[in-house]
């Protein structure tokens, strides 16, 4: 059935969040990862005691991993199929109207091998900049870090993220080319200082050892603990280091424990569809991610 012989559902906005509220062609009626015996629960114990190890990764394939960085590089870099959301514009354009200069998305990418070899339901997250109206709006635009990549931002790079390559800024049509988005806002956090400081790690090699311990490298929940130190980004030990993992910052968010909001999740199916879903839809497909985790 065509996009356009649907309609768009849109809910209200309360508090400049937004609300799960997108129904667009070929959604497959529930959602099929939530237990009906769970959906009811706060997304705080839905989440509560997942995303606290490296998932179903024992130490030798850790180890493994380590001894063969370069082999892990190539494999992570490959792409498997377009990102879902790519056949769902309306989706996207939901998501990017509600984002904000410096808010946090975080990317569920099984349409990437990296997304297969990160545990959980989120491998790889960024930080929305804004367009330069959104930027001045903020206050921000003035900022002497944004200077030397203000035409990079007015050519619509407007996500910075830690990749292979080093720190850079994307465009949506890059970061976006996934399966599922979920987007937090910082609450009582200082947007100028974090930005200043993002901006100050530009070009930063990312770290493929996924060390948060290690500041020359970066990997992207690194890069978001460095610009948001204030907030306590939980680490967990792999090895002989310390990582941070992206479904953990979600679920601190959702728990209440870090000062992240919910602004929305959006996730795109291969039938050619797309949804907004609840917090509690949300929790649980982190909870999904982590099997030991899963009995409560």
């Amino acid at each position: 059935m065509s996009i356009a012989r649907l309609p768009i559902f849109l809910a209200a906005w309360r508090g400049g969040l937004l609300a799960a509220a997108l129904v667009l062609a070929g959604c497959a009626g529930p959602h099929a990862s939530i237990d009906t015996t769970s959906a009811a629960l706060p997304p705080a114990e839905i989440v509560e005691g997942c995303c606290r190890e490296t998932g179903a990764y024992p130490d030798w394939a850790l180890e493994l991993a380590d001894a063969n960085v370069e082999v892990m590089r190539q494999v992570g870099l490959i792409q498997l199929r377009r990102g879902y959301m790519e056949a769902v514009p309306p989706a996207r354009a939901l998501l990017e109207s509600a984002l904000r200069p410096m808010d946090l998305v975080f990317f569920h990418n099984d349409n990437r091998m990296s997304g297969h070899l990160i545990p959980g339901q989120f491998t790889h997250g960024a930080i929305y900049i804004g367009t330069e109206a959104q930027l001045k709006a903020a206050g921000l635009w003035h900022l002497p870090a944004l200077a030397p990549y203000r035409d990079q931002i007015r050519a619509g790079r407007l996500y910075l993220e830690a990749v292979d390559g080093g720190v850079r800024l994307a465009s949506g049509d890059v970061v976006l080319n996934t399966d599922a988005v979920v987007a937090l806002r910082p609450t009582g956090q200082d947007r100028a200082a974090a930005l200043a400081r993002g901006m100050a790690r530009m070009g930063v090699p990312f770290d493929m050892h996924f060390d948060a311990t290690d500041s020359d490298h970066l990997f992207c929940a690194q890069l978001i603990s460095e610009m948001f130190p204030g907030a306590g980004l939980p680490r967990t030990p792999v090895l002989d280091r310390e990582t941070i993992l992206i479904d953990g910052i979600v679920a601190g968010a959702l728990a209440g424990d870090l000062p992240f909001a919910l602004v929305g999740y959006v996730k795109a199916d291969a039938g050619g569809g797309a949804a907004a879903l609840s917090a509690q839809e949300l929790a649980w497909d982190i909870k999904q991610g982590w099997p030991a985790s899963r009995a409560r």
